[in-house]
C-alpha cells in the first residue's frame, strides 16, 4: 500500500449527515425595490401645489380685502389740548378737545387711536364708530399714571 507523499494529499471533508444539506445552495432573489422615489416626488409635487394655490388665493384675498375702504369717526372729549395719531398712516396733530374726525382705512386692518394728554389732572374719552354703531370707546381718568388713551378696533372682526 502506497501513502501519498506530503504536500500532494489534500483531506476531503467528512460526508454528511442523514438529514443535513450538501453545503450552500442558490441564496434567495433580493427583494423588489419598493418605488419610494415615486411617492417622494408625489409628496413634494403636492406640497408645491398646495402652497402655490395657498399663496395666490391669499394675496387675492387680500387685495380685494384692501380695496374695500370703510369711513371711521373719531372722537376724542375732554378738557385742553392731547397729542393724536392713529393708524395705518400713523398721522400725528396736536389737537384742542374735545376733536373729532372722519378717517378712511382700508377694511382688512385693524385701527389704533393713541392719544397722549397735556395735562395730568384731564380725564379723556375716545370712541371710534362706523356709521351711527360704535366700535370700541375707552376713558382714561385722570388718577391714572400712564398718559396715554388707546382705542383699537378690528375692522376684518364680522362682529364689528
Amino acid at each position: 500500500m502506497s501513502y501519498p507523499q506530503s504536500g500532494n494529499w489534500q483531506q476531503m471533508p467528512p460526508p454528511p449527515y442523514p438529514g443535513q444539506p450538501y453545503g450552500p445552495g442558490y441564496y434567495a432573489p433580493p427583494p423588489k425595490k419598493k418605488k419610494t422615489w415615486l411617492w417622494v416626488l408625489l409628496g413634494l409635487v403636492t406640497v408645491v401645489v398646495v402652497a402655490v394655490a395657498g399663496g395666490i388665493a391669499f394675496f387675492v384675498v387680500k387685495s380685494r380685502a384692501h380695496s374695500r375702504e370703510m369711513t371711521l369717526t373719531v372722537e376724542v372729549t375732554g378738557t385742553g389740548s392731547a397729542g393724536v395719531w392713529y393708524t395705518p398712516d400713523l398721522t400725528v396733530n396736536r389737537v384742542d378737545l374735545p376733536w373729532s374726525a372722519a378717517i378712511t382705512v382700508p377694511q382688512s386692518d385693524s385701527f389704533e387711536l393713541v392719544v397722549a394728554r397735556a395735562k395730568r389732572d384731564a380725564a379723556m374719552t375716545c370712541t371710534v364708530s362706523i356709521g351711527s354703531r360704535e366700535i370700541v370707546t375707552n376713558t382714561l381718568q385722570p388718577a391714572d399714571s400712564a398718559g396715554l388713551l388707546i382705542c383699537k378696533a378690528e375692522l376684518n372682526n364680522p362682529l364689528t
